[in-house]
């Protein structure tokens, strides 16, 4: 089975969730302390051919952890769309 990858006007939009807390290597129990996200954006390549450009990751900033993946994969998607349509201050995706 191929693996769906999100794409935004031009972009591929990858979510990294992680169990918050995880540093350095030291195992962290996710259903203890929620969850952390970030996510890489790059440019979509045309169908058949391998992805070979630059990419950038954007931490999503929340005071507390989401309390489950899906919640913390759903506020990757909308972060990265806010990034690539420019509504971000100081942060963007132009130079990709």
């Amino acid at each position: 089975m191929k693996d769906t990858i999100k794409t935004y006007k031009g972009y591929e939009i990858h979510p990294l969730i992680y169990p918050r807390g995880a540093r350095d290597g030291v195992a962290v129990r996710a259903a203890d302390a929620g969850y952390e996200a970030s996510v890489r954006i790059r440019r979509a390549v045309p169908e058949g051919e391998e992805a070979a450009g630059d990419s950038r990751v954007f931490r999503v900033t929340q005071p507390q952890a989401f309390e489950n993946g899906g919640q913390a994969r759903r506020a990757c998607l909308t972060h990265a769309e806010k990034l690539i349509d420019g509504e971000i201050d100081g942060q963007t995706v132009a130079d990709l």
